[in-house]
C-alpha cells in the first residue's frame, strides 16, 4: 500500500507542477494561448535498427544476434556495411550450415569497413580494408557498384545515424573461405609456390593484390625474386613511384588465359598496361621481349588465370633507351643485329642523356634491300643506319603536313603526313608510331631509307615532296625516266613545285612535246657539282640548247633561276634545286 500511495502522491505532485507551469505560461501570453513548442524530432535509427526493420536482411540480422554482434552496429563510430540480402545467403545456405560461430564472425566482419562511404564518393576502383583485416576491391561505373568482381550493390545508400548500408546480392568471402569454396587465385598460387616475395610485396604497395585476386582471367608473367634482385642492381627501387611500379607490374599481365600450347612462333600481345610485349616460341622454349625466358609455364590458378614464371623483369618502353625498344621487338631483329655489330652506334643510342628518333625498318624491309644490294660495305651499312636516326625526339603528334629533317648522317629525310598516314622519303610508310623510350622514340617503317649516294638522281627527286611535280612529269615520260635512272652521269636542275605551278600558269597551252623539251633542257649529260661552276659558264643540255651560269653576290643562277639547294649527289649524277623553270632560248626569242 505504501508504494501505491507514493505513486499517487508523485502523480498528484507532477500534475500540480504542470498546472503551475501552464498558468505561468498563460499569464505571459497576451492572447492567453499556450505555445507547446516544437514537436520533438524522432531520433534517426542506427545501423542495427535499420537492418532489423528491413525484411531483406533478416538472415543477416539473425546471424548478428546469434553472434552477439548487434552492438557493433549500434556504436557511435560511423561504419559502412555491405549487407548481403536473404537471397544472397540462400545461395550459400549449405556452406553456412557447416560454419562455426568463429567462421561466421570472420565472414560478417569482412562486410564492414570503418567510416561512412556513400556511392557518390566512390572512385572507379579502390581497395577498402574491412574490419576483419583483409581488403576488398570496389569498382564503380555507370552500370553500378561491384565488390570483389562478383557481388553487386542492389540498393545503395541506406543511411543510418552511424553510417550507411549497401545491400549486395552475393556474400563476400575472406581468402580462406573463398579458396576452400572456389579455389586459389593468381595471388594465392604465387604465395604458395614461393620465390615471388618481391613481386607480391610490390603488388601490395601498388594496390594490385585485390585486382589479381578477384578480376580476370589473366595471364601473368611472374618474375622470380632473383629476377628482381638483378634488376635492382641497376635500378634503385626506392626511386620508383607507385605509379611506375604499377606500370611495370601490369606490363606483366595479359587479359585472358594464354597457355604455352596456345602460342605460335611469334606474337605481339597487348598487356593490361596498354603496351605490347613480344613473345617467341621455338623448340619448346618461350622468350618474352627477346631477353626474358619462361622457366616454368602453365601454372594454373583455378579461379582467374595462369602463371608463367620468367627469369627477367619485363620493362615497358619508358624504362629503356631506344635500343631497348628495338631489342624487344622480333620484327626489328635485323636492325638490332646491324646496330649490335657497331658498338659506337649502340653506345650512342643507349645514352639516356640524349634524345633520338629512330625510323626502324622491319625485317622484311631489310631483307628486300640487302637482297638488292648484296655488296654493301661495312661503312656503307653504317651510313644507311645513320640515315634512319634523328638527334631529337619527334613524335607523330609533332608532325606537320610536310617537313625536312636532318639525320645523324648529315643528310635530310622528307616527311609527309596525309589523312593520318606518315611517309618518309615518299617510299616508306610508318606502320607503328611513337614507341617511346627513356631517350627518344622509335617509329617502325616498312622500307629502308637510302641516302642519296645509294640512289640514282630519279630517286633523289622522288623522295623530295618539293619536287613532286617534276617527278610526275618525268614519270609520264618513260624514255626520260629510264635514261635518268640508268648508267651514265647527269646533272639535273630541278624546279620546285611552286616554280612549275608558275610556269604552267604562264604557259597553259604547252604540248606534251614542248614539256618534254623543257624537261630535257634542265638536264646535262655530265655530273657538274657546285664547285665546278664558274661565272659566265655555258653548258649544253640534253635538249640541245645551252644554259648559262651566273655567279654574283646573290648566289648562283642558271639562266633566270636561282639555285637554292646544291650537290644532291646520287649514283649517276647530281641534282641542284632551282626556284624557277628555265626555258630554252628558242622558246623566248
Amino acid at each position: 500500500m505504501k508504494s501505491i500511495n507514493l505513486t499517487k502522491y508523485l502523480a498528484l505532485l507532477l500534475a500540480a507542477f504542470l498546472s503551475f507551469g501552464m498558468l505561468t505560461a498563460c499569464s505571459d501570453d497576451d492572447n492567453g494561448v499556450v505555445d507547446p513548442g516544437p514537436d520533438p524530432q524522432p531520433e534517426e535509427p542506427n545501423l542495427a535498427e535499420v537492418a532489423q526493420s528491413d525484411d531483406n536482411f533478416s538472415i543477416l540480422v539473425s546471424i548478428l544476434v546469434d553472434l552477439d554482434l548487434v552492438g557493433a552496429l549500434e556504436g557511435e563510430d560511423d561504419l559502412t556495411v555491405f549487407a548481403p540480402t536473404n537471397a544472397a545467403f540462400d545461395e550459400i545456405e549449405d556452406a553456412v550450415g557447416a560454419l562455426s560461430d568463429e567462421d561466421l564472425q570472420e565472414i560478417v566482419l569482412y562486410h564492414i569497413t570503418a567510416g561512412a562511404i556513400l556511392s557518390n564518393q566512390l572512385e572507379a576502383s579502390q581497395d577498402v580494408e574491412m574490419v576483419q583485416g583483409e581488403r576488398t576491391l570496389i569498382q564503380s561505373n555507370s552500370s553500378g557498384v561491384t565488390i570483389n568482381g562478383y557481388s553487386s550493390v542492389v540498393e545503395a545508400d541506406i543511411q543510418a545515424s552511424n553510417g550507411v548500408i549497401h545491400a549486395i546480392d552475393q556474400v563476400l568471402l575472406p581468402t580462406e573461405y573463398r579458396v576452400a569454396l572456389m579455389g586459389p587465385s593468381i595471388v594465392e598460387v604465387a604465395q604458395d609456390a614461393g620465390g615471388f616475395e618481391t613481386l607480391l610485396t610490390l603488388a601490395e604497395q601498388a594496390g594490385l593484390v585485390t585486382t589479381l585476386q578477384f578480376l580476370g582471367p589473366f595471364t601473368t608473367f611472374a618474375p622470380t625474386d632473383n629476377a628482381f634482385e638483378n634488376l635492382f642492381q641497376n635500378v634503385d627501387p626506392a626511386t620508383l613511384s607507385d605509379e611506375q611500379i604499377t606500370n611495370v607490374l601490369l606490363y606483366h599481365v595479359l587479359s585472358g588465359e594464354t597457355f604455352s600450347t596456345d602460342l605460335g612462333p611469334e606474337q605481339m600481345v597487348e598487356t593490361v598496361a596498354g603496351e605490347e610485349i613480344y613473345i617467341t616460341a621455338e623448340n619448346g622454349s618461350v622468350a618474352v621481349n627477346g631477353t626474358s625466358n619462361v622457366v616454368t609455364a602453365d601454372i594454373d590458378a583455378p579461379t582467374n588465370g595462369v602463371i608463367h614464371v620468367v627469369d627477367e623483369v619485363l620493362l615497358p618502353n619508358a624504362f629503356t633507351p631506344v635500343t631497348g625498344v628495338v631489342q624487344k621487338n622480333y620484327e626489328l631483329a635485323t636492325l638490332l643485329s646491324l646496330v649490335a655489330d657497331r658498338p659506337d652506334i649502340l653506345e650512342m643510342l643507349s645514352n639516356p642523356n640524349d634524345d633520338f628518333t629512330i625510323f626502324a625498318p622491319n625485317n622484311d624491309a631489310f631483307s628486300d634491300v640487302l637482297a638488292e644490294n648484296p655488296d654493301l660495305s661495312e661503312s656503307q651499312v653504317t651510313q644507311v643506319l645513320a640515315y634512319h636516326v634523328l638527334a631529337a625526339e619527334v613524335l607523330s603528334g609533332n608532325l606537320e603536313e610536310t617537313q625536312t629533317v636532318e639525320t645523324l648522317g648529315g643528310e635530310d629525310i622528307y616527311v609527309t603526313v596525309e589523312n593520318g598516314s606518315v611517309m618518309i622519303n615518299n617510299s616508306a610508310s610508318v606502320v607503328t608510331a611513337d614507341l617511346q623510350g627513356n631517350n627518344g622514340a622509335v617509329h617502325i617503317i616498312d622500307g629502308v631509307l637510302l641516302p642519296n649516294a645509294f640512289t640514282p638522281i630519279t630517286g633523289i627527286v622522288a623522295k623530295n615532296y618539293n619536287l613532286s611535280t617534276l617527278l610526275s612529269l618525268v614519270a609520264d615520260r618513260p624514255d626520260i625516266l629510264d635514261a635518268l635512272s640508268g648508267d651514265g652521269e647527269f646533272t639535273v636542275f630541278a624546279p620546285t613545285n611552286e616554280a612549275f605551278e608558275a610556269a604552267l600558269e604562264a604557259f597553259p597551252d604547252l604540248t606534251d612535246e614542248q614539256i618534254t623539251e623543257i624537261l630535257t633542257y634542265h638536264v646535262l649529260a655530265a655530273e657538274v657539282l657546285s664547285t665546278d661552276l664558274t661565272d659566265g659558264q655555258t653548258a649544253e643540255t640534253l635538249q640541245g640548247e645551252e644554259i648559262t651560269v651566273s655567279i654574283n653576290d646573290d648566289g648562283v643562277q642558271i639562266n633566270n633561276a636561282n639555285v637554292i639547294t646544291v650537290d644532291l649527289a646520287g649514283t649517276n649524277g647530281v641534282v641542284h634545286i632551282i626556284d624557277a623553270v628555265i626555258l630554252p632560248p628558242s622558246y623566248t626569242d
